[in-house]
Order: C-alpha cells, then structure tokens, then sequence
C-alpha cells in the first residue's frame, strides 16, 4: 500500500513538472473548444477526462441536446456529448469553432456496459425498472429498447450519423485502439486540437487517467484494480475489449444480428453474421 501511495505521489510530480511546462506553450498557442462525443459507453468519459487534464481545459458537462448551449462555449471548454450529428449541429460547430472528438466501440461490449450503468445509476429513468433484474433480462431490454431507454440500434445509429457523413471535420477515435495503445493515440488527439510537440505531454495524461487510477478515484489507500478486474457499482466497471463474450447468450446474440447485425458489420467488427 505504501508503495502504491508513492507511485501515485511520484505520478502527480511528473504530471505537475509536464503540466506547468505546457502551461505557458498554452497560453501562447490558445485554448481549443472541445466536444467528445458519442453514444453513451463508448469512452467518452475517458476521453473527456484525459483532454480535461490539460493545461487550461476543464469538463463543463453535457448539454443534453440542448444545442443553444454550445454558443456559451468558451476555449478551454470541454463538452460532453451524445448528440447525433445533423446539419444545425455541423453549422453551429462550424461557427463557433469548436473541435469533435467522436467516439466509437464495439456495439456489443458498450450494450454490456450500458446494461451495468443503468443498473448502477440511480438518476437513470430505467434504473428502478432494471435493478431487480437478473443481466440476462436487462441486457435483452437494452438490445431491443424500451420507452425512454434507447436501443442497441439506436446508440449504434447515433455513431453512424457521424462516419456516414464525410465532412463532419470530426476526429475518430476507435476505442479498442485507444486502449491498446493509448499514448500515441492521444498524441493525435492533441495534435488536432491544435497542441504540438505533445509526446510528453500525452504519456503523463494518459499515465494519470489509466484504469486503475480512475477505478480507484480519490481514494488513493485503496488497492488498484487493474483492467479485468470487476467493480460493477464503478463506472469504470472493467477496462477490457471483448467482454461481450462472458455475458451474451445464443439468444441475445439471435436477437442482436437480427436487430443490428448488419450494423456491426458496417462499423467494422465483424465481416458477416457468423459470429457468436
């Protein structure tokens, strides 16, 4: 336990050092308005966390559709979203100069994740309905949608608003790429909103916003969780690609390809049906 104390205590020196260094490359360079975007699950928290560990940026939440709200952006600002892309979005963006990281992950293991999240989060409008469940029921309820909670095919739908159409000027960040090999990919991430010579800066954000220190949270006397090991009242539950695996059943597979089967297939994860 101590010696997980000065790991953490010798990270955040490393990170204060870097962090004051591009502070004044910051402010000479200016700050960008930031949207990282996606349908729920798919990393956007991560993403937001780790832009919002930079010098001069902050989390202002998410503007839950409320499109107005992104004239009030200010540099510096990072957005949570997961709004579709439509044309009043793209002008309005355009217009105010703002820079969108868009998010994506395999549709099966955000269906996992989304299902836990409900369960978990008490504001959700379907927790009290789905809490009780067993995870068969659940995940069979966020694959088809019910009422308010959103389908499998609709968060799949939210992305494909974005890859369909070419000239969002939005940055795509695969999720399992990211994962397996953050640094250089969040490198990119810097380099489009408009920070150069960024490598250091990358290895420290992404050192402080790794699994097991987010998992941990503030409470750093805690043992880590490394990624694989599950916190399901976190949410950061599992940090892992492919989980998928451990929770759909043959009927919740027949039902995911018949409702999306071919959207899978158009993002990529899969090349036909025969999957399981």
């Amino acid at each position: 336990m101590l010696g997980q104390l000065f790991t953490v205590a010798g990270e955040e020196l490393k990170y204060g050092y870097i962090y004051l260094r591009h502070q004044i490359s910051s402010a000479q360079q200016g700050k960008a308005k930031v949207l990282v975007n996606g349908s729920p699950k798919s990393g956007t928290t991560w993403m937001l966390k780790m832009i919002a560990s930079l010098p001069g940026y902050e989390d202002v939440g998410n503007y839950y559709g409320d499109l107005r709200k992104y004239h009030q952006t200010q540099p510096g600002h990072v957005v949570h979203g997961h709004d579709a892309y439509t044309p009043e979005l793209k002008e309005i963006l355009a217009a105010e100069g703002i820079r969108v990281i868009m998010m994506v992950r395999d549709p099966r293991d955000q269906l996992v994740s989304r299902m836990f999240h409900v369960k978990r989060s008490v504001n959700h409008v379907w927790h009290e309905r789905m809490k009780d469940m067993d995870n068969d029921e659940a995940l069979m309820m966020c694959i088809e949608g019910r009422e308010k909670l959103p389908s499998t095919h609709d968060m799949i739908a939210l992305a494909q608003t974005w890859l369909n159409n070419k000239d969002t000027g939005a940055l795509c960040m695969r999720y399992e790429e990211l994962l397996a090999n953050p640094e250089p990919h969040f490198a990119t991430v810097l380099e489009f909103i408009g920070i150069a010579n960024n490598r250091s800066l990358a290895e420290v954000i992404v050192e402080r916003n790794r699994f097991s220190r987010l998992s941990m949270g503030k409470r750093i006397w805690q043992t880590q969780r490394k990624p694989g090991q599950e916190d399901a009242n976190s949410h950061f539950r599992k940090g892992i690609v492919g989980d998928w695996r451990n929770y759909l059943t043959p009927a919740h597979i027949a039902r995911f390809k018949e409702l999306c089967g071919q959207q899978l297939i158009d993002l990529g994860y899969e090349k036909d049906f025969d999957w399981s």
